[in-house]
C-alpha cells in the first residue's frame, strides 16, 4: 500500500496502552480538528494483525493507532527514539477507496492472527512494530505518539509512544 506523505500537523491527543485490556487507545485533544481530518464519510481501519490503524474514508490519510496488542509478545530491547517531523500520510488513490467501517488487512495475504513482531525499550517508553528490523527511509509523525515509518513509500513501521495505564 502507497502512502503519500504530504506537509501538515501530527494530530493532537494522547496514545494510552491499557495494561488490564492488553490495548491501545487514542485520546483525541480537538474534535474538530478531527472531524476535518476525517471528513464526512467516516473512518476505516488498516490492520496489522489486531493492531490498528484508523483511516479517514473520505480523505484517505492515517490519523491514529488503536487495538489489541498484547504487552507479552513484545520483545525488550534497546530503541534510539525516532527523529520524526510532523506530516501527513494519505493512502494513494489507486490503492482503491475505504468503506465505513471497512478493517483492510495491511497486506492483502495478511490474517487477522498475523502482527508484525514488536519491541520495546522500558528506559525510553517507546514501542516499534515493524515488519522486519531494517532501518526505515523516513519517518512522519501523524499524531502525537505515533510515528509512522516507511520504506519505498510503503508502511514498514509503526513507533509508539504511548502513556501506560492500568
Amino acid at each position: 500500500m502507497i502512502l503519500l506523505q504530504k506537509s501538515g500537523t501530527a494530530l493532537a491527543g494522547r496514545l494510552l496502552y491499557s495494561e488490564s485490556e492488553y490495548s491501545f487507545r487514542y485520546a483525541v485533544a480537538d474534535r474538530t480538528d478531527m472531524t476535518g481530518r476525517v471528513g464526512p464519510d467516516g473512518v476505516a481501519s488498516l490492520s496489522i494483525g489486531t493492531l490498528q490503524i484508523e483511516v479517514g474514508v473520505a480523505t484517505r490519510q492515517l490519523l491514529f493507532v488503536w487495538g489489541l496488542h498484547p504487552r507479552q509478545k513484545w520483545q525488550t530491547s534497546p530503541l534510539t527514539p525516532p527523529d520524526a517531523g510532523p506530516g501527513r500520510l494519505t493512502v494513494a488513490p489507486q490503492e482503491g477507496g475505504f468503506t465505513a467501517g471497512e478493517a483492510r488487512a495491511l497486506d492483502p495475504g495478511m490474517s487477522w492472527l498475523d502482527a508484525w513482531p514488536t519491541w520495546f525499550d522500558p528506559d525510553s517508553g517507546w514501542v516499534r512494530t515493524a515488519a522486519d528490523e531494517s532501518p526505515d527511509d523516513d519517518l512522519t509523525q501523524i499524531a502525537d505518539g505515533v510515528v509512522a515509518g516507511r520504506i519505498a513509500e510503503r508502511l514498514h513501521s509503526l513507533w509508539l509512544k504511548p502513556e501506560f495505564i492500568a
